[in-house]
């Protein structure tokens, strides 16, 4: 009985490194230099062509995640492509739209790691099932029957992220400072799950001080990761999070539901600088925190007064206010909290 236990541990602990690692892989390039290379891409048709790239690979996410799990599982190179194609087809990313078929967003992460899930196990229930037959059946019954089941379950799974942008849109009828603390927070919880932000954000067209206070949420969550991480993980790994990938942590977040308090303070904190000093955005820049400088950029387009001086608020607002508290809420739940420590932050790469 210990094995198996052991076994279903070591299942799940590859199929969430395996999230971890993909969400980077995928949209790391895009948060690096999408940005950059909207902004002086136009007339220039190799940094266009760039852009295309960028945004291309995020679509990707669902294969990638696949294939580094079917690696975690020390499949071989055919089962790492078969589990990468089921969950690219079991996303919701690939849509046929007339005779074309289209890639349409990440797809939904949820429903990505229920594919692998089931890719995987039955790759591994079914390997050497067939005999000499294998390269002719696998290929064909594992994609097809994980795609198939990926995208019945789909709109099921979709509800939970309706439900949670319901709940989302109820704050904006609270007053403005409760409004902005309460979003701010439940980003801020959310941003490291398998749940997306920006399609709650566009979803239920969050916009002003509500997107403002969604962005500051991530923030938040940036922040919290960033001083748990510092101690524990390589220098690569706290690079990341300081860019504002830190959804690759989603594996230690689950891990550790503990960090739920530090991320909570944090987002109550983002969330009262989003109403003083007026952070707003759109449904789009609520989802990036200050990655690519998505959320200051349009926050400043949205405040009054004089230019410098909005700068320096937004400094404030993004950098320093919410570094300062964020290693002091850190530094107090080490002490206080029962089971805190940076060691619960410890990220796992995947072996090679």
């Amino acid at each position: 009985m210990p094995k198996v236990k052991q076994s279903r541990k070591q299942f799940f602990t590859n199929i969430l490194n395996a999230v971890g690692a993909g969400v980077v892989i995928a949209l790391l390039p895009n948060a690096l230099l999408g940005e950059l290379l909207k902004f002086f891409k136009d007339g220039q048709p190799t940094l266009e062509l760039m852009y295309q790239l960028v945004v291309i690979i995020q679509s990707f996410m669902a294969f990638i995640i696949g294939a580094l799990a079917a690696h975690a599982f020390k499949f071989s190179g055919p089962g790492i492509v078969i589990t990468g194609v089921s969950a690219m087809l079991g996303s919701g990313a690939v849509q046929f739209k007339g005779n074309a078929i289209v890639l349409q967003g990440i797809g939904d992460i949820i429903n990505v790691i229920l594919v692998v899930m089931l890719a995987c196990c039955l790759f591994i229930i079914l390997k050497d099932k067939f005999g000499s037959l294998e390269m002719i059946i696998l290929p064909v019954l594992i994609p097809v029957f994980s795609g198939l089941v990926g995208l019945l379950i789909l709109p099921h799974v979709r509800k939970v992220t309706q439900a949670l942008g319901a709940m989302i849109q109820s704050f904006t009828d609270l007053n403005p400072l409760m409004m902005s603390i309460l979003i701010s927070m439940t980003f801020a919880l959310l941003m490291v799950t398998p749940i997306s932000l920006v399609a709650i954000a566009t979803a239920i067209s969050l916009e002003g001080l509500g997107s403002g206070a969604g962005n500051m949420g991530i923030v938040a969550a940036c922040v919290t990761f960033i001083f748990g991480s510092l101690g524990v993980n390589k220098l690569g790994v706290n690079i990341v999070l300081i860019i504002g990938a830190a959804k690759m942590m989603i594996p230690v977040y689950l891990k550790h539901p503990i960090i739920m308090v530090p991320l909570a303070i944090n987002g109550a904190i983002a969330g009262t600088l989003t109403y003083l000093i007026g952070i707003k955005g759109t449904p789009m820049s609520a989802g990036f925190g200050y990655t690519g400088l998505v959320g200051p950029l349009n926050a400043f387009a949205r405040m009054n007064g004089e230019p410098i001086m909005n700068i320096v608020l937004l400094t404030f607002g993004y950098l320093i206010i919410p570094f300062t508290f964020g290693f002091i809420v850190h530094q107090l739940c080490k002490k206080w909290l029962p089971g805190y420590s940076d060691d619960i932050y410890r990220f796992e790469i995947p072996k090679q």
